[in-house]
């Protein structure tokens, strides 16, 4: 491709200049392993562009930065290198709101997307493969399938629709588990701060392993729980209308806690909940949400449901007996 072409793609994507439909093509152009350098070369470019002021702000996305990419050195900030930083992080604020909430760059050949809470993803893997990813979660995966398998490292929860191929098996990594595929469509819900990891198979056949398990086949409509705290399993079968109510704007809760409920709402609408309400964990909830039901309709409901009150103050709830 022409440079001047390459170049105008490079700095209109970074601009937020795209639809969304064209953005997820010009995202797989990006990461192709293809004129690298060039699109490097254009993204400073573009920031070099850029008539950015440095600010509190600044420094306290630079620090945010430096955590996500494992940076923990000192640097002065009268050097070329460290305004050149400030600059950077500078435009990464913005990019983040301007591109949905996400954060999408490499780090040892591998590409990790975070996705902010709020907010939903829908990537394509460098096979075709699509994910959509969940508010809250961390995706990360290599620029290309060079080797004999197709591994992607997953907090948080995302679908998985997976595009066959026999020779390189489809491996979905958690902290406690992992999931082997050859082609199928599944989900995977792996929060930090959740009690239970789930792997739900939509279609197709899935190979759930763990440290300290045997390997487990999950068939189509069934879903494995993994408990983080007593290492235990248990599989059961699930309406497929379960497995992806997420990705339809639904919100579902199946015999769910009332913290599983709580953190579910933090990650969905991006507020943080103070529960003084008391409410019995062992407590198990049942309720369905439609896509479109504002948070104050969801709590009037949980409210008469679970039974407490609630006060909020723009995206703090307080929630009381």
């Amino acid at each position: 491709m022409d440079n001047s072409n390459l170049s105008k793609i490079i700095k209109q994507y970074l601009s937020g200049r795209f639809p969304e439909e064209t953005e997820e093509r010009v995202q797989r152009w990006i990461i192709a392993d293809k004129d690298t350098k060039e699109k490097e070369e254009a993204s400073f470019e573009y920031w070099n562009e850029l008539d950015t002021e440095i600010n509190v702000n600044t420094y306290s996305a630079l620090k945010r930065v430096n955590q996500k990419i494992g940076y923990s050195g000192r640097q002065t900030i009268h050097t070329p290198f460290y305004k050149k930083t400030l600059q950077i992080a500078a435009v990464l604020i913005p990019l983040l709101l301007i591109a949905g909430g996400y954060l999408y760059y490499t780090q040892n050949k591998l590409i990790e997307i975070t996705v902010a809470y709020g907010d939903t993803r829908h990537i394509f893997l460098p096979d075709s493969s699509e994910i959509w990813i969940n508010s809250g979660s961390n995706i990360k995966y290599p620029k290309s399938f060079t080797a004999n398998q197709r591994l992607i490292y997953l907090e948080g929860e995302a679908y998985f629709s997976v595009k066959k191929d026999q020779a390189k098996p489809f491996i979905v990594k958690t902290k406690q588990l992992s999931v082997k595929v050859l082609g199928t469509k599944f989900n995977v819900k792996a929060y930090s701060d959740d009690e239970n990891i789930t792997t739900t198979l939509t279609n197709g056949k899935v190979e759930v392993s763990t440290q300290s398990q045997e390997k487990q086949i999950l068939k189509p409509n069934e879903q494995l729980t993994y408990n983080i705290k007593t290492s235990e399993m248990n599989i059961e079968n699930i309406s497929p209308a379960e497995t992806d109510a997420w990705l339809t704007g639904q919100i579902l809760f199946i015999n769910s806690s009332f913290q599983d409920i709580k953190q579910t709402l933090e990650r969905h609408f991006n507020i943080t909940i103070d529960d003084r309400s008391n409410i019995p964990a062992s407590r198990l909830y049942t309720v369905k949400f439609l896509k479109g039901e504002t948070l104050d309709e969801i709590l009037h409901v949980l409210k008469d449901v679970i039974g407490f009150t609630y006060q909020q103050q723009g995206t703090h709830i307080v929630l009381n007996k």
